[in-house]
């Protein structure tokens, strides 16, 4: 696949770039946390950019969440929805239907968790993960943004592991559940690379 070869030639051909990422789940299945520590993780442990902000639908549990997230070497003026997504993580493929109608292009990466093979009409480069099956074995609950996210900065490389695992234990501290979240980070980090380069 070569994602993130990709991705790291486009950041090093020396034109200011910005890297779009949409995250759609339910309420409290964490995507905006995800871009939160995706944004965290930029600005204070890789020296970048970061706009990150949630657009909900009625405020509930279970309802649909989009969380957006923009990073940047250079200032972000841009506070607009994103058009037009380097990548989409779909934490329920329920929502793959309204997702795919949007900010889906030919050039997005398409993260989904999923362990069906049941074919999907994209244009989009589409990688299924089972990330609930991990999340279950890893963090002992069905919470996957931190492992959506593993695999997502596995695969594009767009910020170095290293920063992401501060962001993680930045936001949730010491104890088990920052261990938990970073051990689950960083078992997605290797399979998003593998998959990268498989």
């Amino acid at each position: 696949m070569q994602l993130a070869s990709d991705f790291l030639k486009f950041a090093n051909s020396g034109r200011p770039i910005m890297h779009e990422t949409v995250w759609l789940g339910r309420g409290g299945q964490g995507a905006f946390t995800a871009a939160r520590l995706q944004g965290l993780a930029a600005v204070r442990f890789a020296g970048k950019q970061a706009l990150a902000f949630p657009s909900f639908g009625p405020e509930r549990r279970g309802a649909p969440v989009f969380a957006f997230i923009r990073i940047a070497e250079t200032p972000i003026y841009d506070r607009s929805t994103i058009k037009a997504a380097d990548a989409a993580i779909i934490m329920d493929e329920t929502l793959l239907t309204p997702a795919l109608s949007g900010f889906i292009q030919s050039k997005t990466l398409l993260i989904v968790d999923s362990e069906s093979d049941q074919t999907i009409d994209t244009p989009a480069r589409l990688v299924r993960v089972p990330a609930r099956r991990i999340a279950r074995e890893i963090l002992g609950s069905d919470h996957t943004n931190t492992i959506l996210l593993g695999v997502l900065t596995g695969l594009t490389g767009v910020l170095p592991a290293e920063a992401v695992i501060a962001g993680i234990a930045a936001e949730f501290g010491t104890g088990s559940r920052a261990s938990k979240n970073v051990a689950a980070f960083v078992h997605a980090h290797q399979l998003g690379q593998e998959l990268a380069h498989g």
